[in-house]
């Protein structure tokens, strides 16, 4: 994996990890990623695809670069998409305001839960 250049990373359903990809190819699977300059992505027609066939596809994940370091954030969220209730990532509070872009991002999962954490400088 090459760390100059950004990823795009989604839960994979099937082995309950993050799946990361890079240029088009899945280049590692794994339980803990961090990023940064994050962008939240969800595709309009793969959300559509599943409100219609009531079946989960891969159309929303966190693109950015890779890093081994994330500094002591200042403003943090945790993140979630639900397709059935938004049409993008949205913090878990009570406000449920957008998310479409972070400074930095932490991906995590185990024995089927999964948690995104959004952190802006």
């Amino acid at each position: 994996m090459n760390k100059d250049k950004r990823v795009y990373v989604y839960f994979n359903l099937h082995k309950k990890v993050w799946s990361v990809r890079q240029d088009g190819m899945v280049v590692k699977h794994t339980k803990h990623i961090m990023l940064k300059n994050c962008r939240f992505l969800v595709g309009k027609a793969g959300r559509e695809r599943v409100l219609r066939e009531g079946k989960k596809n891969v159309h929303a994940g966190v693109s950015g670069y890779v890093t081994d370091l994330v500094p002591a954030c200042r403003v943090h969220s945790e993140v979630t998409y639900n397709p059935y209730r938004n049409e993008k990532f949205t913090t878990k509070d009570d406000l449920y305001e957008d998310v479409l872009y972070s400074d930095y991002a932490v991906l995590s999962c185990g024995n089927g839960w999964k948690d995104v954490e959004a952190i802006w400088e």
